[in-house]
């Protein structure tokens, strides 16, 4: 009985294989993002009037633009992404931003953001429409 109930199995996974065409994947293996700070807006003896971001270092003696290990890393070149993979979602396709429906005509394989200054109700037919093109929307979350 064992061998009449395998000799079933097998032709109903193949049928089911062939009915679902596999779609190729993309990996998306991006490099980690570092943290590129400004010297003193770290750290117990913080400067507050001087905020967390990123400002080229222009002093002749600032430790940062020689290079100093100890003031952290500088932005490079090799801090970039491999081209093909630049801009793309982790998802693996392009990633779009919507304000209205027409800017989803020709859409196709693409991710799809709502902006965020679109209404309740333009953001309910941009889902509608995203949908009816199956398209995937990234921040779908209409309230009700």
């Amino acid at each position: 009985m064992a061998e009449k109930t395998e000799t079933k199995k097998a032709p109903v996974k193949a049928a089911a294989k062939k009915a679902a065409p596999k779609q190729k994947k993309i990996s998306v293996k991006k490099k980690s993002k570092k943290k590129f700070t400004v010297p003193n807006t770290t750290g117990c003896r913080r400067m507050k009037s001087v905020k967390s971001r990123w400002r080229k270092q222009t002093g002749i003696d600032n430790k940062k633009r020689i290079r100093k290990a100890f003031m952290g890393k500088s932005p490079r070149v090799g801090n970039k992404n491999a081209e093909d993979v630049r801009g793309l979602h982790p998802l693996g396709l392009q990633e779009i931003l919507v304000n209205n429906v027409k800017e989803l005509e020709g859409a196709e394989k693409v991710l799809v953001r709502i902006a965020s200054k679109v209404g309740k109700r333009k953001k309910a037919d941009i889902v509608a429409k995203a949908k009816e093109l199956n398209l995937r929307i990234l921040n779908e979350g209409v309230k009700k």
